[in-house]
């Protein structure tokens, strides 16, 4: 849940969640921690009706590097930080 978010992780949730917005109108789309990634490690910026801009990818590269972690949505806890290491994993899979 986003209370359980420290500051940063909390900041790198919330410009998922706008940007999961602007691409679809849902405050987070399914699988949007994947298409987000997708698209910060050089894929197609285009996200739903959203092209994701560079501003945000640097902003989302950037507290995503501060705070070591990537927001995964879990059904019971709701927004979760998870260790870059094991997201990357978590990718791969």
């Amino acid at each position: 849940m986003l209370h359980d978010l420290n500051e940063d992780q909390r900041a790198l949730a919330e410009l998922m969640s706008q940007i999961s917005e602007k691409g679809f109108s849902a405050g987070w789309m399914n699988r949007v921690e994947f298409d987000l990634w997708n698209i910060v490690t050089g894929g197609s910026p285009q996200y739903g009706r959203h092209i994701v801009t560079e501003s945000e990818i640097h902003q989302l590269r950037s507290l995503a590097d501060k705070c070591g972690c990537w927001i995964v949505f879990d059904d019971e806890k709701e927004e979760t930080a998870v260790d870059l290491k094991t997201w990357k994993q978590m990718v791969t899979l």
